[in-house]
């Protein structure tokens, strides 16, 4: 499927409207974030593109990606049945992995595989291998309902718009200043006040992340439980014992500064880990590093990465995972 005219019209117009006249520093940085390249149109990917085919079998099903001429295709075949279609869009930056979404019959599709760096190749997506695979329409990938394709895009994208039939009329790939900004367009045409997110104490500023982000809420009452719980961030530091709800210091943007790529040395966190832990307080095992004890990293079963745990906690050798 070639992306729809009117959807590349609005893709220059949309890019064209820049904040980076006023705020230079902030805008350069945050175009090269994970989250302004959390969805991009698959052919473009730098995974496909340095690996312009991608194999993958299992349970007597063969897939396979392959990039050629600026366009990416998706194929599957099981049996005598075969499927293929043009990729339209990757999603994730491939911290983790990526995942494809395609249309067929009209509907959206998540594919069965996805890319992973730890593997420079294709495994399951998430979910995808406890799934029947008995025939053709089961092994292409999962069906996706309207409310969670919008999700998805909304989630990945700025300024997604649908026309009244649930067509994907016009987006923005990534995310970007008004996704987070929610006055961005008021502040821009009428030089009107834009809140300072970074100012914000910790419950009203996951407010405005927890529109992508799960909630505490969300995760206490629909899971995952267990190992599957330590990608979402908010459950875990929430159910940190230092974790105080109005206190700025355990906000997330002490840690990590949305502006810029997400900064990975761990000697990096322990100014942070000081402004609560004074001196006399210190840990008594070690004097740096701190989240490697205190945060540590957890590999969720499937995705071939591990995550940092954001639970703070002694963290001691052996210790089952506290959920």
């Amino acid at each position: 499927m070639i992306l729809p005219q009117v959807l590349l019209q609005s893709l220059v117009f949309m890019n064209a409207r820049d904040c980076g006249g006023c705020h230079p520093r902030q805008a350069q940085t945050q175009r090269d974030t994970p989250m302004a390249h959390a969805l991009i149109p698959a052919a473009d990917s730098k995974f496909l593109q340095l690996h312009p085919d991608l194999p993958f079998s299992a349970g007597g099903v063969k897939y396979r990606i392959q990039v050629a001429a600026s366009a990416a295709t998706f194929s599957v075949v099981s049996g005598r049945s075969s499927f293929s279609v043009p990729h339209v869009w990757a999603f994730g930056n491939g911290i983790t992995g990526q995942t494809y979404l395609f249309q067929r019959n009209a509907s959206w599709y998540e594919a069965a595989v996805s890319f992973y760096p730890a593997l420079q190749g294709l495994d399951w997506t998430p979910g995808h291998s406890t799934r029947p695979h008995t025939d053709l329409e089961e092994a292409v990938g999962r069906r996706l309902d309207n409310v969670e394709v919008r999700r998805c895009f909304g989630c990945h994208s700025t300024g997604a718009k649908w026309d009244p039939s649930g067509r994907l009329e016009s987006i923005e790939p990534g995310v970007r200043c008004e996704a987070c900004h929610r006055n961005a367009e008021a502040h821009r045409s009428t030089r009107s006040p834009m809140a300072r997110l970074g100012g914000l104490g910790p419950e009203d500023l996951s407010a405005v992340c927890n529109d992508c982000h799960p909630s505490w809420a969300e995760v206490a009452a629909n899971g995952p439980r267990g190992v599957p719980n330590v990608r979402h961030q908010f459950y875990r530091l929430i159910e940190s014992r230092c974790y105080d709800a109005l206190d700025k210091r355990i906000s997330c943007t002490v840690c990590h500064e949305p502006h810029s790529h997400t900064v990975r040395p761990a000697a990096f966190y322990d100014s942070k880990c000081q402004s609560c832990h004074a001196a006399g307080k210190i840990c008594p095992v070690a004097k740096s590093d701190c989240v490697t004890c205190h945060m540590p990293k957890t590999e969720m079963p499937g995705l071939h990465f591990a995550f940092t745990d954001h639970r703070i906690r002694i963290a001691r050798p052996g210790q089952s995972y506290p959920d």
